[in-house]
């Protein structure tokens, strides 16, 4: 990392940072579907269906 020159660097850091939201943006995904965001979701929404939540 050391011996790149700056702009190789930046186009470097630029690909990485896509590639980490990409790779957190999948993570959530398969949370949502199967893991341990489903139950907290099906929480959220019988609260709001009953009408225990307000606006922020």
């Amino acid at each position: 990392m050391r011996v790149l020159r700056e702009e190789e660097f930046d186009a470097f850091s630029s690909w990485f940072n896509q590639y980490e939201e990409e790779r957190w943006d999948r993570q959530v995904e398969q949370d949502q579907k199967s893991g341990p965001l489903r139950s907290l979701m099906e929480k959220a929404r019988a609260d709001f269906e009953a009408g225990k939540c307000r606006p922020l």
